[in-house]
């Protein structure tokens, strides 16, 4: 098998193609204007399709066909509606083409296989949303590759770097569409993610889109004595003020550039249809006024990221910039002062992702099998168990390779360098032997391993052991964000269970065992749901995106599932972060199967502003129950995270009629953060809350504990094993489930004491006689209780206040019916 080799940066705004090939990256040029990258915008004009700096020249002309910046709706139901040919096209066909484009800079080679990169903080939907465009452009493998694991592999392998010390670094990756920022832990031969943050609708086309909106449109209003220019522009419902927002934005964007080198810059408008004919002067400093606020947005996200790593900026060594957006001079500066870290510039932040893609490609191993590759007689080849030990990346000249073979052997064996610079010739080998190999600098070296019997056959070959020499490498991907199950919570709501956690390197798989919640008879059309979610396990489900979910239904059962019976559930993910779930429940011998990678989610204005509105309430709610004097500081961080989420509101129903621009998935993504730090407040508040009541419940077992059986002591020791890890795991649920298992043991001991017999029996016995059904029958119960407990026969006195129970006219409530309930999924 060969090496995946290429890899593509697929951009907001420009997109890139590389190959790696003899430990170089070589990226392709783009033939128009011989560039590096090509601009991601497609145009349809007169029947033609084009890609890059031609469609990007009709964007102010043709505006209704021109289409940009379509990477930020990947993994939505957005389509965009061409006019040419009246039909509408997705943001995955639309990135399609633009992969195609990259393919025909590759002249005369036909790849199968490649690597794309997607932002850190990608979703699960936006993942497959990439995969599937890649499979339409034609490739028959796609694997994916976040940017800044890129961008590093691209700073380590192209710079002579002697890490002599381990090191953290910060990569800070403002795009056109998108913002990351990634801590990253390197030494002398290790490169990996220690934790990232991003905002997916945050880059260099917002900044562009404040521009317009804060300092352009002012100005133009004042010379020309027009009004709401910007609302006019961006409700899209009159051609020619959606043709001056296109043609604003372009200027915009060419204005930016000029501004990164310049003091000033001057702008001309000339629209005879509007009446506009206006130059304005534009000011460096007003341009960075109108910024600062994005700006702002990725400096919080870069100082939470090392708040939530107990990390300061003094522990960082350098930050490494990404993305067109840093070539803005105010970015660095601003990066630069306020972090008191040194700034590198020494790569490129327009091709660093290319060429990161290009090195990572280099080193992973293609799933697809050429024809052309030569492929042992299985005839004369033994079943053999053969186990190659070698490592894979190697800073020294050469590196040892180990074969061990399950059985006893005798034969010869010889190692071959792909490129025929090194042979061992014919070596006797036995069960197990070794061999150093000498490496070519700076390069991916490829080795075959081959085995051959006394008589000088060929009984193995193995052509796929590839050693990098110099050059950084990852062993796997972290996963972005925790993977969770929903589950019912015996409190009537349902909470999520972690099944992988953010950061672990990818593939993953796991086995977990639940119990059903609830009686779902077959032939019923009761349900029994399983939601996967991705997120933050300790949070509201509600804050969190669906990525897997599967509905069974009694219909579906050949017998009826009863409370209380196992349920497993096997869960894998994938590199690409595939999700497989299967489903199996012994007692009815059912089996479910599923594989998910879905690929669109819809982004509705009115569902948002009734989240927002419900966040809103929820706050108010949580602030009425603080006593103002207790908790002033807290109650100054909830009503901080009010106030954003009000102006939030009143920006949602200002979207309403905004048909031009991504604010609604702006607004969306500002949401989802804002109620995740509203949750992050009050679930610490409740963690301390959960913590005291299991507290409090242990501690009574200093009284009873003594009294209980062996069984319940043992049952106690199990419960209380894993507690530090529950009780550090910040999460709300799982300590109160630990609560209430010790509550349950502490009851079912309290309550085979005498003196809780004697107490129950005389909290029955003293009701009003009016409170039962038989009052004679009541009466005769109490004076053999009297007699019960002269005898003190405890075992009597147990089954006749049993009896006073079942006579009552209204039952009170006992703790068995509170902790007997039926959820909503059906599973616990």
């Amino acid at each position: 098998m060969k090496n995946i080799n290429f890899g593509i940066d697929l951009g907001t705004t420009n997109s890139g193609f590389a190959k790696y090939e003899n430990g170089k990256v070589v990226i392709y040029k783009n033939p128009v204007g011989f560039r590096d990258t090509v601009p991601s915008v497609v145009s349809f004009r007169k029947g033609r399709i084009q890609i890059g700096e031609k469609a990007r020249e009709h964007l102010v002309s043709n505006s209704e066909s021109v289409f940009a910046s379509f990477k930020r709706k990947m993994g939505s139901d957005e389509s965009y509606f061409i006019k040419d040919t009246e039909n509408n096209i997705t943001p995955i066909e639309l990135s399609s083409m633009v992969l195609k484009e990259l393919i025909n800079f590759a002249q005369g080679e036909n790849p199968k296989s490649t690597v794309i990169t997607i932002p850190a903080s990608f979703d699960t939907i936006q993942t497959n949303a990439t995969k599937k465009a890649g499979y339409l452009a034609g490739f028959e493998e796609v694997v994916l590759l976040q940017e800044p694991i890129a961008a590093c592999l691209a700073y380590s392998n192209a710079q002579n770097l002697e890490i002599l010390n381990p090191e953290k670094w910060l990569v800070y990756d403002f795009g056109g569409g998108t913002f990351d920022v990634a801590v990253v832990y390197i030494d002398e031969r290790e490169l990996k993610v220690i934790d990232h943050k991003g905002n997916n609708f945050l880059g260099g086309v917002d900044l562009d889109n404040l521009f317009v909106e804060k300092v352009i449109c002012p100005k133009i209003e004042e010379s020309a004595g027009v009004e709401n220019l910007w609302q006019k522009m961006i409700a899209g419902d009159n051609a020619d003020y959606k043709k001056l927002y296109f043609e604003l934005l372009f200027k915009a964007e060419e204005a930016k550039k000029e501004l990164s080198l310049k003091d000033h810059t001057s702008i001309e408008v000339d629209s005879d249809n509007l009446d506009i004919v206006v130059d304005i002067d534009i000011l460096r400093a007003e341009f960075e006024a109108s910024i600062a606020p994005k700006f702002e947005e990725s400096f919080q996200l870069t100082e939470n990221l090392l708040k939530e790593n107990n990390l300061h900026f003094t522990d960082i060594e350098k930050i490494i910039l990404v993305g067109g957006t840093t070539y803005i001079p105010y970015i660095r500066q601003e990066l630069a002062s306020r972090s008191g870290i040194s700034v590198d510039t020494s790569i490129d932040p327009t091709t660093a992702v290319i060429v990161g893609a290009a090195f990572y490609a280099g080193s992973k191993q293609s799933e697809l099998v050429e024809k052309s590759e030569a492929v042992v007689d299985h005839s004369a080849q033994k079943e053999m168990g053969v186990q190659l030990v070698f490592e894979p990346n190697s800073k020294d000249t050469e590196e040892l390779i180990a074969v061990i073979i399950s059985d006893p052997f005798e034969g010869f064996y010889r190692i071959t360098r792909e490129d025929g610079g090194f042979d061992t010739g014919l070596m006797k080998a036995g069960q197990k032997f070794t061999e150093f190999v000498p490496l070519l600098t700076k390069a991916t070296n490829q080795f075959t391993v081959s085995l051959y019997d006394t008589q000088q056959n060929l009984v193995y070959s193995n052509n796929a052991v590839r050693i990098t020499n110099g050059l950084y490498n990852v062993q796997g991907q972290p996963l972005p964000n925790d993977i969770c199950l929903e589950l019912d919570e015996e409190r009537g709501k349902t909470y999520m269970e972690r099944i992988f956690k953010k950061n672990e390197i990818l593939p993953l798989k796991k086995t977990v065992y639940k119990l059903s919640s609830k009686n779902i008879l077959k032939n019923s059309d009761e349900k029994l749901i399983i939601n996967v979610v991705e997120g933050n396990s300790g949070s509201m489900v509600g804050s969190n995106q669906t990525i897997g979910y599967i509905e069974i239904s009694g219909e579906n059962f050949p017998h009826d599932l009863l409370k209380g019976m196992d349920i497993e559930l096997n869960f894998k993910i994938s590199e690409s972060r595939d999700l497989s779930v299967s489903v199996y429940i012994g007692s009815l011998d059912l089996e479910i199967n599923e594989v998910f990678n879905p690929h669109q989610r819809t982004v509705i204005v009115e569902k948002l502003i009734s989240e927002i509105k419900d966040a809103i309430d929820d706050i108010n709610s949580e602030i009425d129950f603080e006593a103002p004097e207790e908790n002033y500081e807290y109650l100054a961080k909830l009503k901080r995270v009010q106030e954003h989420l009000i102006v939030l509101y009143d920006e949602a129903i200002a979207c309403r009629n905004d048909n031009s621009t991504d604010k609604k998935y702006q607004l969306e993504e500002m949401k989802r953060i804002l109620i995740q730090e509203y949750d992050d407040m009050v679930r610490h508040k409740h963690v301390l809350q959960e913590l005291i009541e299991y507290n409090d419940t242990k501690a009574y077992f200093t009284e009873y504990l003594e009294k209980a059986s062996p069984k319940q002591r043992e049952e106690f020791d199990k419960i209380t094993k894993n507690e530090k890890e529950v009780l550090q795991s910040n999460n709300k649920y799982l300590i109160r489930k630990k609560n209430q298992e010790l509550e349950s043991l502490l009851d079912a001991i309290y309550y085979n004491q005498s003196e809780s017999i004697v107490n129950t029996y005389y909290f029955y016995m003293t009701k009003d006689e009016g409170e039962y059904k038989d009052v004679a029958k009541f009466r005769q119960l109490c004076s053999l209780g009297e007699k019960a407990l002269e005898k003190t026969s405890y075992v009597e006195l147990r089954a006749i206040y049993t009896q006073m129970y079942h006579l009552l006219k209204v039952k009170p409530a006992r703790r068995d019916d509170f902790n007997t309930f039926d959820g909503n999924l059906g599973l616990k």
